[in-house]
């Protein structure tokens, strides 16, 4: 395993102040041709990176590495997504940060509410480079965080979902890769030919290891890059696209099973099982009460969908010029006797 790939000599002083100058310039110009205000918060968190390199070296996690390009990942595919809708993608990118900050923060306290045993304080609370994210939390922040930002916006709260969700499961795939290198999120023992030893999760011993066990994290990764395939082919389907929000609901559906069959190869190691129910984890069991909602759900929506399609039938009838009576009859040619 490798949870450091790199450490990165600090930045020269000498180039900090340049630096956060052509940050700053090159902000206020994106700003200025965007009309949006996202580059000038991208431009001052660059500033602000750039500053605490120059303080000491950048120890680059695998963790904290991979959590970025997947997400950056998911909002360019998102972005895609919103143009070929015929959405400004200036919306996404001002979701982004917020969508991340909110996700981060619930996927963090779902995980310390799952492994209590795991907190030791809030500074460790925010080493999220560590790893100790439940992807559960994300999906709660993001779906409250999407709709506080559609209501603010006056945007439907289903179709910005549906623009989010295609890209999500690519973004998924890569997150996981970097749950392998940082060694968490692994299987039980096992003797296949590809079987891995990780550092024991949550020993302090740097020699604690693992017995040769499933690496579940590229499980979860190469069913996830199919699931991408098939979310990103169903995004053109009229028979997934019925009614906003009918997208997301199928994300969530195949989230669940991704995640239910991949800790069929954690149970008992670093997933924990339900307490009184052996032979289901806690994931799994998340799993079926979101399979429940979503079913619910689907069936709402798509019987209010149904309604509103018959609905705009009738009134398309009731105001057509054969129903109102206002369609001109052209007299009948004259046809003379023999």
């Amino acid at each position: 395993m490798r949870p450091i790939l790199a450490v990165i000599p600090a930045f020269p002083s000498q180039y900090l102040i340049p630096t956060i100058i052509v940050a700053a310039l090159l902000g206020l110009g994106a700003a200025a041709r965007l009309k949006n205000a996202t580059p000038l918060l991208f431009a001052a968190g660059v500033a602000f990176v750039v500053w605490l390199w120059s303080r000491q070296p950048i120890t680059l996690h695998s963790y904290g590495f991979f959590l970025v390009i997947g997400f950056f990942l998911s909002v360019w595919l998102a972005c895609l997504e919103a143009r070929r809708r015929g959405y400004d993608p200036n919306i996404v990118l001002d979701l982004s940060m917020p969508l991340l900050l909110v996700s981060i923060v619930l996927c963090r306290v779902l995980y310390f509410l799952v492994y209590p045993s795991q907190w030791r304080g809030l500074g460790e609370f925010l080493q999220i480079w560590n790893g100790g994210l439940s992807f559960h939390g994300a999906i709660v922040g993001a779906l409250v965080t999407i709709g506080y930002f559609a209501w603010k916006r006056g945007v439907s709260y289903g179709t910005l979902c549906d623009i989010i969700a295609p890209g999500i499961f690519a973004g998924y795939a890569v997150g996981r890769v970097g749950c392998f290198f940082n060694g968490c999120c692994y299987g039980f023992p096992t003797d296949v030919a590809w079987a891995v030893r990780f550092h024991v999760e949550g020993s302090n011993d740097p020699n604690a290891f693992t017995v040769p066990s499933h690496p579940a994290q590229l499980y979860s990764t190469g069913l996830s890059l199919v699931l991408f395939s098939l979310m990103w082919w169903a995004r053109k389907q009229p028979k997934f696209n019925r009614f906003p929000g009918e997208l997301t609901i199928l994300l969530l559906a195949l989230y669940g099973f991704e995640r239910a069959f991949v800790e069929f190869f954690r149970r008992g190691a670093t997933a924990p099982l339900v307490p009184g129910l052996e032979w289901i984890t806690r994931a799994q069991l998340a799993s079926v009460i979101a399979w429940i909602v979503l079913a619910i759900a689907y069936v709402v929506l798509s019987k209010r969908a149904q309604r509103q399609r018959l609905n705009a039938a009738e009134n398309r009838e009731l105001n057509s010029p054969i129903a109102s009576g206002n369609v001109a009859v052209k007299p009948a040619d004259h046809v003379s006797a023999r």
